[in-house]
C-alpha cells in the first residue's frame, strides 16, 4: 500500500485509532512496537495551532500543542487536525510542515477528522458536522493537500443518507486525499448499533486511494472479517487496543495461521509498567498512567476491586501495586 510517498508493506496496513486522552506520545510508541503500522495522536485543534503555534520549547518546557503531536520510535505517525476553517487548516499545516521540515516533528501523514461525534467538535462546525457540510469539507482537504509537505487523509464517518459515502468520499479523493478511513457508523450512532462494514465497501469500490475499515473491530478474527467483507487494505481499531495493548500483534499471528494467543494478565502488567517508564521520559502527566490502567483492568472477576484500588493510586509504585492484587480466575 502507498499513501502518498509512504509505503506500508503489510497485508492489511494495521492502524490504531485516534483516541482522546490516551495516544500519546508514550502509548502510540509502544502500540507500533506490538504491531501497528499507522499510529494517530489525539485530534488537535487546527485553529489553536494557527493562533498559537506549536512551541516545541517554550521556556524550557515543551507546550501542551507540541505535547500531543510528538512523535516517539517506530510506526508511521499521524498527525490529526480538526476544524472547520479552511485558512486555519492551511496556516496549521503550514506550520506543522515547518517543523517536519526543520526536524522537529517526525510526523509522517495528516489526518483530517471529520467523524468525531463529540459536540465541543462539532458545535464548531468540525468533525462529523463536515458530512453534512461536503462542500467546506472539500474545501478544507484543499486547504490541507496544497500546503501540506506530508500526505493528506481523512478519517469520515458513514452518513445519514444513501449514496452520500461514495459521494463524499469520490469529492474527498479529487480534493487531494491520499487516503480514507472510514468508520461504519454514522455520527448519530456514536459507538452504538452496528458497524456497517458493506457500507465501507461501497467506499472502498467508488475510490482509488487506500481505505481502512474502522469500527466493530474487536477481536484479532475481525481484522479478516471486516477485510473480506468491504475489501479494505487496511484496518483501523481503538477501543479494542486499550482493553487488549498486544491487539495487532495477535491479530497478525491470527491472519497468519488462524490463532492467537490471549493475552495474560502479566503481559498487560508488563505493558502498563513500560508505558510508566516512557511517560517519564516523555514528561506525561501520572493520571494518564491511571486512565490507561483503568481500561487494563476490565473483565475479569477481581476487577472492580482492582480498579478502586487504581482510582485511589497516588504515584506509580501504588498504581503497579494496584495492579498486582488481581486473583487468578
Amino acid at each position: 500500500m502507498r499513501i502518498g510517498n509512504v509505503t506500508i508493506r503489510s497485508e492489511p496496513a494495521l492502524a490504531l485509532a485516534p483516541m482522546a486522552g490516551y495516544t500519546d506520545v508514550a502509548y502510540r510508541e509502544l502500540i507500533a512496537r506490538n504491531g501497528a503500522d499507522i499510529v494517530y495522536t489525539e485530534l488537535i485543534s487546527a485553529t489553536a495551532i494557527a493562533r498559537q503555534g506549536i512551541g516545541f520549547s517554550k521556556g524550557g518546557r515543551i507546550t501542551k500543542t507540541a505535547q500531543i503531536i510528538r512523535v516517539g520510535e517506530g510506526g508511521i505517525s499521524a498527525i490529526q487536525l480538526f476544524g472547520a476553517n479552511p485558512a486555519d487548516i492551511s496556516a496549521a499545516v503550514r506550520i506543522i510542515g515547518e517543523n517536519v521540515e526543520s526536524g522537529e516533528c517526525g510526523a509522517r501523514l495528516i489526518d483530517l477528522n471529520f467523524g468525531c461525534p463529540a459536540k465541543k467538535v462539532v458545535k464548531t462546525g468540525a468533525g462529523s458536522r463536515l458530512l453534512e457540510r461536503p462542500k467546506n469539507a472539500t474545501k478544507i482537504v484543499e486547504a490541507a493537500a496544497k500546503y501540506s509537505p506530508l500526505p493528506v487523509t481523512v478519517k469520515m464517518r458513514l452518513g445519514d443518507k444513501d449514496g452520500k459515502n461514495v459521494e463524499m468520499a469520490r469529492a474527498l479523493e479529487a480534493a487531494g486525499v491520499q487516503a480514507l478511513a472510514v468508520h461504519g457508523r454514522t455520527a448519530r450512532q456514536k459507538f452504538g448499533g452496528k458497524a456497517d462494514w458493506e457500507a465501507i465497501g461501497e467506499v472502498v469500490r467508488a475510490v482509488s486511494v487506500p481505505v481502512f475499515g474502522n469500527g466493530d473491530v474487536c477481536a484479532p478474527p475481525d481484522v479478516k472479517r471486516i477485510c473480506e467483507v468491504s475489501g479494505c487494505a487496511g484496518v483501523m481499531a481503538g477501543r479494542a487496543v486499550l482493553a487488549d495493548p498486544l491487539f495487532f500483534r495477535h491479530a497478525r499471528e491470527y491472519l497468519a495461521d488462524g490463532k492467537w494467543k490471549e493475552t495474560g494478565w502479566e503481559e498487560k502488567v508488563g505493558f502498563l509498567g513500560e508505558y510508566g517508564r516512557l511517560s517519564r521520559e516523555y514528561d506525561i502527566p501520572f493520571n494518564a498512567a491511571k486512565g490507561l490502567a483503568l481500561q487494563l483492568a476490565c473483565g475479569f472477576r477481581d476487577s472492580a476491586r482492582v480498579r478502586e484500588k487504581i482510582t485511589r493510586s497516588q504515584d506509580e509504585t501504588q498504581l503497579m501495586s494496584a495492579m498486582g492484587t488481581k486473583q487468578d480466575g
